[in-house]
């Protein structure tokens, strides 16, 4: 059993999707060892995101921080390196990439995110250490403020947040993983006839994508890629009816926060990045290639997307809608 933690220092996975799916583990590290000071270490955004996922005293630090305990949900050599060279006692991680001998506690992973899901094989790390997950699943929290500025953003954009629907038609990973932008755009259309508004969001990158994905859209709709802080994103995924997506990180963060997700996969497998929560809905018809996990496809057509067809993205989000507003 790991010694309780003056200041625990946790350094977060490197991809958006991976840290949601590391929150559970984050949060049984932070209750089990009850540090008088908790530092998350990593990528830039985890100060947009940290606020929602309910960490108690959990600070984000740009820098490589001092503490005497710290976990590691990286499994690079660097990441042990440095957790050494800061001078923590207790360092904590899985074996492999030749660190186990910077670590203090090496553990070795008994599931596999080749073929098994992501959030067990962090949950697994504390368990590993003698801590309890009180909460397996991902469950993410929205402050009133911010769910009043989700709704007061939409409103100055000229949506209305009960028939604002977000989309996501990006993938950071690789374009495998993302439905094609003129399916996005029938998707789009299917939802605009039934009277609801569409708003994209994204990054810079995917920017393009999302004005191509809302070419059709005969009613009001926005295209926000690019334009937001994440913090942003977050409010107007609170603030609106939910979202439909490719496998991502704002899937995982939808679906944390209790909102109806619809996500199109084809290049990965739902086995091992699913998102929980009750209203959930994933459309997976694998192509023979399937999962290949590339970041860009390499058969002609992109046979795993062209398996689901727009009406059935879009008729499953419709159902999710009047199940949640029934329910």
């Amino acid at each position: 059993m790991i010694p309780r933690a003056a200041h625990l220092v946790i350094q977060a996975p490197n991809w958006l999707g991976d840290v949601v799916m590391a929150q559970p583990a984050m949060r049984a590290f932070i209750l089990g060892l009850q540090p008088q000071r908790v530092s998350i270490i990593g990528q830039a955004w985890l100060a947009d995101i940290l606020p929602w996922f309910n960490l108690p005293g959990a600070e984000y630090h740009a820098n490589n921080a001092s503490g005497d305990v710290r976990v590691l949900f990286p499994n690079s050599f660097r990441a042990a390196w440095d957790a050494l060279r800061s001078g923590a006692k207790h360092r904590i991680g899985y074996r492999g990439q030749w660190r186990s001998m910077l670590l203090s506690r090496a553990a070795t992973p008994r599931f596999s995110m080749d073929n098994e899901h992501h959030r067990d094989y962090y949950n697994d790390l504390a368990i590993q250490n003698g801590l309890k997950v009180d909460q397996a699943e991902v469950r993410l929290v929205c402050t009133e403020t911010d769910a009043v500025a989700g709704q007061q953003w939409l409103a100055d954009k000229g949506l209305n947040a009960e028939k604002t629907i977000c989309i996501a038609p990006g993938a950071q990973f690789g374009g495998a993983k993302r439905y094609p932008a003129e399916r996005w755009a029938k998707v789009v259309e299917i939802l605009s006839a039934h009277g609801y508004q569409v708003l994209a969001l994204g990054t810079p990158a995917e920017r393009d994508i999302a004005t191509q994905s809302l070419e059709s859209c005969n009613t009001s709709a926005c295209n926000s890629a690019g334009k937001t802080t994440l913090n942003t994103c977050l409010q107007l995924l609170a603030a609106s009816r939910g979202l439909l997506c490719n496998d991502s990180g704002l899937m995982h963060i939808a679906a944390g926060l209790g909102k109806p997700v619809v996500a199109a996969f084809g290049a990965t497998d739902p086995q091992r990045t699913a998102p929980c929560g009750a209203n959930v809905q994933l459309v997976y018809h694998p192509a023979a290639c399937s999962p290949c996990l590339q970041r860009e496809c390499s058969v002609s057509g992109q046979p795993c997307m062209q398996n689901v067809s727009p009406e059935e993205l879009a008729q499953h989000f419709l159902d999710q809608i009047t199940v949640n507003d029934t329910s």
